[in-house]
């Protein structure tokens, strides 16, 4: 959000999940941008990200108590995700249950570790994705895991806005990722097509005719977490470039 105050989070204390992943990295990049203290953690550690297993409990706790050091948290931003594609009937139940295991367990373990040290007032920021909202074929673990994240919202919505904790869900599109490169070479594999033709078909479905840019999903965390989205709770944001309206 361009009219964002640059120093809209000065004083904030957030963790961001996922952190060295586009969107992730985009993310803690921009909160500390906007005068956040940050922990980021990822799977992978690198530089100043930490390392972190989303879906484990042990490792969730731990870097909870690692982003105290910072100061009383503020907001969290969970934005670790892994994505398998491939029709039902082919997929092993590994495959299936490992999708689950990161991005639905994944996010019940950070909510819970969330809500039981945010402020109150605090913000909780979910990075699910267009696909939890509408499936569509290959997609099946992807689009259960992250449906069940939307619905998770919901629920957290109404357990924790008593205490003025806000939470949220964003929904993007097809934004331009690592992650989503291998995704569509692997559709491209599956489909015995090219790259290239892949992505133009879901260009074509988009009326903006692009991706999104990890840093406009990342500014929309930004909005969420600022005093300018104060009555803002409970919502699925798609940031999908108009893809759903057609």
């Amino acid at each position: 959000m361009s009219n964002v105050d640059s120093r809209a989070l000065k004083g904030r204390v957030a963790l961001i999940t996922g952190a060295a992943g586009g969107i992730g990295s985009a993310i803690y990049g921009a909160f500390r941008e906007h005068g956040a203290h940050c922990l980021g953690v990822d799977l992978s550690a690198q530089g100043d990200i930490a390392q972190c297993d989303v879906s484990d409990a042990a490792s969730v706790e731990q870097a909870f108590d690692a982003c105290a050091r910072l100061g009383a948290l503020t907001d969290v931003v969970h934005a670790a995700g892994t994505v398998v594609l491939g029709p039902v009937a082919d997929m092993q139940p590994e495959e299936f249950q490992r999708v689950l295991d990161v991005n639905l367990t994944g996010s019940f373990l950070v909510a819970r570790a969330a809500v039981r040290r945010l402020n109150d007032g605090g913000t909780l920021t979910f990075i699910s994705s267009q696909a939890g909202l509408k499936g569509g074929a290959l997609w099946a673990a992807y689009a259960a895991s992250k449906g069940g994240v939307n619905r998770l919202v919901d629920c957290l919505a109404e357990e924790v806005g008593p205490r003025g904790i806000r939470v949220n869900g964003i929904c993007p599109g097809n934004v331009d990722t690592p992650m989503a490169e291998v995704a569509i070479s692997k559709l491209a594999e599956m489909m015995d097509s090219s790259v290239e033709s892949i992505k133009a078909r879901y260009v074509s479905g988009i009326p903006l005719r692009r991706f999104a840019r990890p840093e406009e999903v990342a500014s929309l965390c930004v909005f969420l977490a600022s005093e300018q989205a104060s009555y803002l709770h409970g919502a699925l944001l798609s940031l999908d470039g108009g893809e759903l309206t057609r």
